[in-house]
């Protein structure tokens, strides 16, 4: 009579309502699916519009800056974001192609010209010699980000670019696997689940060592074992120097020192030397030869006259030093000359003395043939000489230095280099191939205890392979109080779950596991280790309607 009271008092009670508790593994509050992956499409729509290169139909470009021109506001490695809104205006920063040198300049803005844009580097003291117009002009300074294009550097390199990616992979990957954990913790769960969460990052861990170890090795087995030696450096430098004839009581000195102003009325004369140096630990039997000159010029109109200092004179050695007179009143009355025949007077003239250098020898037993020029520029004008930079530019007027490189013929072992180390191809080969082995015998080791954990133990397997969406439950006779569909397999049964966010329920029955998800008032069940009972049979059982946790 009882047992027929509470079977009755249940039948009173919703289906839905009965099976409530069953269902404590969902989010109650949860925003839809659909609604976030629209929301994440948005938003990438929104980034590729906002940040696509234009090689690929957007209307960015990525530069990264490389030299001093423009500091200290930019810097080398840094990364300039720049898109097109022509017309540019004065002050504006953007990025040119020069087709002289063939390669891009980022550089600012300082007049408009009618056919073009006369541009400077905020670091020169000079400006552009390419005058780009509207088309060549790639675009104006958007976004800058300090020392973000080394990391793009970084990316270009293809064993860079193959670990960033397993990276993401992985990332990815490991949000496939995690499972969304129920929003209050069941007492009663077994520690298969913790195990099967073990097992999982296992196997995760032996995937991704076996694909680094992969990527590894088609990298270093797509590299030679050997490499032509590193390009030997070397260093021109040059010093300039002169001195005249003072008067006490204008200069500190009866001499006119190196970096003071000359005066023509007080002396004529000048004295201008020049020492040469080429440095290298490798350089052998070095010689050249050498000139000096001095041109006169007027950089508005472009009107020059050349002076031959010094004619071509060879020298011994790695170094030399000249020197050479100039005469100041010879120089003003050339343009004084010019003036009274053209009628056209600036005001102001440019004097250059110019020395011009060609070396040739060996280095490191290379054959070297190299040139270096320098320049000491004076401005002047009918009362003084006096050095053009000397106030504009915070780098030393009278020092010049250029960086030269010879080619290797020497062969070396090939290397490569990963987060500032340095890794040699041959041993990273034995290391990419004894690595991927030892991976692929852990997975090999790992599938084959899966396979017999499937034919020895299946309980034992679904909980290994499913164990984070297992729940462990005391109640019986659930089954009674909704429709039962029996489905194939667990596996049919843990997409469902996933699809209803939802925990699969398992409880121990007559030494058989039975496994249910209960989705809009129907429970699927799956059967582990025996015949499945029908729901009449099933309605049979007692119902004690305990979870675990509950009361």
């Amino acid at each position: 009579k009882d047992k027929a009271w509470c079977c009755q008092a249940l039948s009173l009670i919703n289906p839905k309502q009965r099976f409530s508790r069953l269902r404590l593994m969902k989010n109650p509050i949860r925003l839809p699916v659909l609604l976030v992956d629209l929301l994440l499409l948005a938003g990438l729509a929104a980034i590729w519009i906002a940040l696509a290169p234009t090689r690929i139909g957007g209307q960015v470009s990525y530069i990264m800056v490389n030299g001093i021109s423009m500091e200290p506001g930019f810097h080398t490695g840094d990364l300039v974001l720049v898109r097109a809104a022509a017309p540019y205006q004065v002050g504006d920063v953007v990025t040119y192609r020069d087709a002289e040198m063939g390669a891009y300049v980022i550089h600012r803005i300082i007049e408009t010209l009618p056919n073009g844009y006369v541009l400077q580097g905020d670091n020169n003291s000079w400006i552009d010699a390419y005058q780009p117009t509207d088309s060549e002009i790639i675009g104006k300074l958007w976004i800058h980000v300090p020392n973000l294009g080394k990391a793009f550097q970084w990316l270009r390199a293809p064993l860079n670019m193959v670990l960033a990616l397993g990276l993401l992979g992985g990332v990815f990957m490991a949000s496939m696997f995690s499972q969304s954990e129920p929003g209050k913790k069941t007492k009663g769960k077994k520690n298969g689940a913790s195990n099967s969460g073990i097992f999982e990052i296992a196997l995760y861990g032996a995937a991704v060592l076996a694909m680094a170890f992969l990527a590894l090795t088609i990298f270093t087995f797509s590299r030679p074992l050997t490499r032509t030696a590193d390009a030997i450096k070397y260093q021109h430098s040059g010093v300039f120097f002169y001195s005249a004839t003072g008067a006490p009581n204008i200069y500190d000195t009866d001499l006119v020192r190196t970096g003071e102003p000359i005066f023509p009325r007080l002396t004529c004369a000048i004295n201008v030397g020049f020492s040469y140096a080429a440095t290298s630990v490798y350089a052998q039997e070095l010689s050249g030869s050498h000139n000096l000159i001095a041109r006169i010029s007027d950089d508005q109109s472009g009107w020059q006259r050349t002076i031959s200092l010094i004619p071509q004179t060879a020298f011994d050695g790695d170094s030399y030093s000249t020197a050479s007179e100039v005469d100041l009143c010879r120089v003003q009355a050339l343009v004084t000359e010019v003036e009274e025949q053209t009628g056209f007077r600036p005001g102001t003239y440019t004097l250059t003395i110019l020395p011009r250098v060609s070396i040739a020898g060996k280095i490191d037993g290379q054959e070297l043939h190299d040139s270096f020029e320098a320049e000491l520029v004076f401005k002047f004008d009918k009362v003084h000489f006096y050095l053009a930079s000397a106030a504009s530019s915070s780098t030393n007027p009278l020092f010049t230095s250029a960086q030269g490189q010879a080619s290797s013929t020497a062969v070396q072992p090939n290397s490569f280099k990963l987060f500032g180390f340095e890794f040699m191809i041959a041993e990273s080969r034995i290391l990419g191939l004894a690595g991927l082995l030892l991976s692929l015998i852990g997975l090999g080791i790992m599938g084959a205890y899966l396979m017999k954990l499937a034919q020895r133990d299946p309980d034992a397997f679904i909980n290994v392979k499913y164990g984070s969406l297992l729940m462990n439950v005391y109640d019986r006779g659930f089954e009674s109080t909704s429709q039962v569909v029996d489905v194939a397999s667990v596996d049919d049964l843990a997409k469902l779950a996933n699809r209803q966010n939802a925990m699969i329920l398992h409880t121990l029955r007559d030494f058989r596991h039975f496994y249910f998800v209960q989705a809009d008032g129907t429970i699927y069940r799956y059967v582990a280790g025996g015949v499945r009972r029908n729901p009449a049979e099933s309605s049979q059982m007692p119902h004690p309607e305990i979870l675990n946790g509950g009361s």
